[in-house]
């Protein structure tokens, strides 16, 4: 147990310090968001159009419409202008909580890997695969998935795959030495 908690500890330092890197140094990440002229006009009209915090896709079929009326405005919608908008109507970031609340995310994250790994976790080779295997898969399940469905454009989820690589192969490294430390070989 205290290998693992070591492990999951070092784990997310190196996880959260990836993030810290890549946003701080990098600068992929900026390709994602996009400014646009007159931004305080476009957020007085959010402001406007928008009472309480939530993402909204514009324009979007009444949730209550028929089968066949969300198919005729899905039909009509086609070659057409949309919108997906996150909004909050204030700003109320804490760069402090924000940090805690990622790194402990980070933290319940390799520990929940090192436990899926169980006790014949493999070798150095084979605990680094599968943390990229984990990087992909999430990838695939939540980031290509919201191109699918939502058109999300690539340079949007393309950081989130360097991202993904980066952190959790770095991770792998530390967690296929430290997991196999003192282990017998074979």
């Amino acid at each position: 147990m205290k290998k693992a908690i070591i492990g999951a500890i070092v784990g997310a330092i190196i996880l959260f310090g990836w993030q810290a890197v890549s946003h701080m140094f990098m600068h992929h990440q900026e390709s994602a968001y996009r400014q646009v002229e007159n931004q305080e006009k476009v957020i007085q009209a959010l402001a406007g159009m928008f009472k309480e915090d939530g993402q909204y896709l514009v324009p979007r079929s009444n949730p209550k419409s028929s089968q066949e009326e969300m198919a005729k405005f899905d039909e009509g919608r086609q070659g057409k202008p949309f919108a997906i908008v996150t909004y909050h109507t204030a700003d109320k970031s804490n760069m402090g909580m924000s940090a805690i609340r990622s790194f402990t995310t980070a933290f319940l994250s390799v520990l929940i890997f090192i436990w899926l790994l169980g006790k014949n976790r493999g070798s150095f080779a084979t605990i680094f695969l599968k943390t990229i295997g984990l990087a992909i898969l999430i990838f695939i399940f939540v980031y290509y998935n919201s191109n699918i469905w939502l058109q999300t454009p690539w340079d949007v989820i393309r950081p989130e795959l360097i991202d993904l690589l980066a952190a959790w192969g770095l991770t792998g490294i530390w967690l296929g030495w430290w997991l196999n430390k003192g282990r017998e070989r074979r």
